[in-house]
């Protein structure tokens, strides 16, 4: 008996193309988020990222790693956030765990958009001051309804929207003889922070400012660099002296 479901070429196939279509959807939004990255940056800011459930997993692979910003720092990055994401209330706790000030950027990833926590997240951000970029799926939120009592979604609470493409439900087919198969919010979503964290970087080289990037650790020099640039952000930052 020959299956219908798709094949490992398949998903990738179509992952690939979600990811394309973002140079050219998403090509204004990345611009701006890019921006408000980068004149944060250039004033010895932080880059704030949060992320519950699965999109936690966005949120820590853009901080302290080799080939991205120094001063990125991923918001209470426990498994824990995941089981509270639905509880009004939790926002503030989690953002008493971070130091966001006037004129930073705070990121915040979530596929639907609807639960309460990263809306709450976003919103605390704002009433701090920073620049709140959301980032999420615009197809999985408009086929929902919130869960929180505003009736907010994250997309209409943040000051740039980066839409993963994703469609509504996270899955890429629908195959006769399976449940629906082959998520993307992840790596879509991943994909769409690096790729503002580089243009952020493009923008500091052409205002005349050094990106702060790290370098592996793992090659020669790496750890040496990486001391120096930490340098500027252990006031803030102080964990960045182990890392």
């Amino acid at each position: 008996m020959t299956s219908d479901a798709p094949h490992a070429a398949d998903y990738l196939t179509e992952l690939a193309g979600i990811i394309s279509s973002r140079r050219t959807e998403c090509a204004e939004q990345i611009g701006a988020a890019a921006q408000a990255i980068g004149e944060c940056v250039a004033a010895d800011g932080i880059i704030h990222l949060f992320g519950s459930g699965h999109s936690r997993l966005v949120a820590i692979d853009a901080a302290v790693r080799a080939a991205t910003m120094t001063n990125a720092e991923a918001i209470c990055p426990d498994e824990w956030v995941g089981r509270v994401e639905r509880v009004e209330g939790i926002g503030e706790i989690v953002l008493k765990r971070s130091d966001i000030r006037a004129g930073e950027v705070l990121i915040v990833i979530s596929n639907s958009g609807l639960n309460p926590l990263p809306i709450e997240v976003a919103r605390g951000g704002a009433a701090r001051g920073a620049t709140v970029i959301g980032v999420g799926s615009a197809a999985h939120s408009k086929a929902g309804t919130s869960r929180h009592s505003s009736g907010e979604r994250l997309m209409e609470v943040v000051d740039v929207f980066l839409d993963t493409g994703v469609p509504a439900g996270d899955a890429l087919f629908h195959p006769p003889d399976t449940p629906p198969v082959g998520p993307a919010s992840t790596v879509a979503a991943s994909a769409l922070v690096h790729a503002t964290l580089v243009e952020a970087s493009r923008w500091l080289v052409d205002h005349g400012h050094e990106p702060p990037i790290r370098r592996s650790r793992n090659l020669p020099g790496g750890e040496e660099h990486n001391t120096a640039v930490a340098a500027r952000y252990l006031d803030r930052l102080p964990e960045l002296r182990w890392m």
